[in-house]
């Protein structure tokens, strides 16, 4: 079980755990058949020792103090419930889980949940990448396979997570590192077509947001005055503030000019609604300019990679990105390889001509010299 503290409570969406100060007793928390449970347990002197209580504890509560008596239900029962009683709930992307899902129902098909070992999930995981599939793509359903066999433990129809122990792909080798040179930036906001293509590739480039964050913006989230934009995150829920430079001050200034009204920043000319994508103009506009294999998300991380190469801490561009963590922030960033080059080059002792040691040398001779006489 993973867990987010918070608030010096620990969440598993099946249920938490908790210490009331800290060193103090931990008391778990859950929902059981007949309603909301809350027990404080006495021998958990650990963390570990208060998630084994929570797990046995709902155990109990649905099946009995005999585990071994408990319901055997298939995979494929169990991934519904997932859906239904986990994903739904816990999840914006739920729907994204049902569509990776479907390929794991096939292929555990007829099993029961209790029946499937850590070997069983190496060889899914292999079946997968002999696919050819991303090795994202898999570490993503190795991700949704571990929560649901997570749930399915909790809930009682198995003893142990069989994804324990099995190891993602590394993911450094796949990671996307395109940024946008300002060459290609110049040529690109000369292909693009329409106003608002090319408003958006500026407001991308110099804020960082993510795709429907601007496509969701409104007029009354711009605060001209302050030269900020006010953000409800769309992955994350949570509100932020981002900084407008001058540019794109002055272009959505151009832009409320043209539109003057209260409503979408940005609206479909098709539509009159908010944008739902914008790949097909965006991606006409890279042919144009001759720009090959750069992505609409690419411009997010040319904005995170522009910061640092001009001084910025990661600190705050996590903060302006809107990151919950700084590992999140790191595989958006890509310094330059000549910005690294240079950067190691500042380590190497600057020398001068002798001549001009023998200059530097009388020089301050004579400021001595000055200064000893006044």
């Amino acid at each position: 079980m993973s867990a987010i503290p918070k608030k010096g409570r620990c969440n598993f969406g099946f249920g938490s755990i908790y210490q009331r100060r800290p060193g103090g007793r931990w008391t778990i928390d859950f929902r059981g058949p007949s309603g909301r449970v809350q027990q404080v347990v006495k021998w958990a002197n650990t963390r570990q020792e208060a998630q084994e209580a929570l797990r046995k504890a709902i155990l109990e509560a649905h099946l009995g103090k005999d585990e071994d008596k408990g319901e055997r239900i298939t995979f494929g029962k169990l991934s519904e419930m997932y859906v239904t009683d986990w994903a739904q709930v816990n999840k914006k992307s739920w729907k994204t889980d049902v569509g990776y899902l479907t390929g794991m129902k096939a292929f555990f098909k007829g099993r029961f949940a209790d029946s499937i070992t850590s070997q069983d999930v190496e060889q899914y995981k292999a079946r997968r990448k002999s696919e050819n599939v991303k090795l994202s793509t898999v570490n993503k359903c190795l991700q949704i396979l571990s929560k649901l066999f997570s749930c399915g433990v909790a809930w009682g129809y198995l003893r142990l997570n069989p994804c324990r122990g099995v190891k993602k792909f590394p993911e450094q080798p796949f990671r996307r590192t395109r940024v946008l040179d300002r060459a290609e930036e110049g040529r690109l906001m000369t292909a693009a077509g329409p106003r608002y293509l090319k408003s958006m590739i500026l407001i991308f480039t110099n804020t960082g947001l993510r795709r429907k964050e601007l496509f969701q913006l409104t007029w009354e989230n711009v605060d001209f005055k302050r030269m900020r934009l006010f953000i409800k995150e769309s992955k994350t829920s949570r509100t932020r503030y981002v900084p407008m430079n001058e540019l794109v001050v002055e272009e959505l200034k151009g832009l409320y000019r043209i539109r003057k009204d209260d409503g979408l920043v940005f609206k479909n000319p098709e539509t009159g609604k908010a944008f739902v994508d914008v790949r097909r103009a965006f991606y006409g506009a890279c042919r144009r300019a001759g720009i090959k294999s750069l992505l609409l998300l690419d411009l997010r991380r040319s904005f995170a990679t522009r910061l640092l190469e001009a001084g910025a801490d990661i600190i705050t561009v996590q903060q302006l990105l809107g990151h919950t963590s700084i590992t999140t922030t790191q595989i958006y960033t890509m310094t330059d390889p000549k910005r690294k080059a240079e950067a190691v080059e500042l380590l190497v002792e600057k020398r001068t001509p002798a001549g001009d040691d023998l200059v530097t040398k009388l020089n301050g001779l004579l400021v001595n010299h000055v200064f000893s006489v006044n």
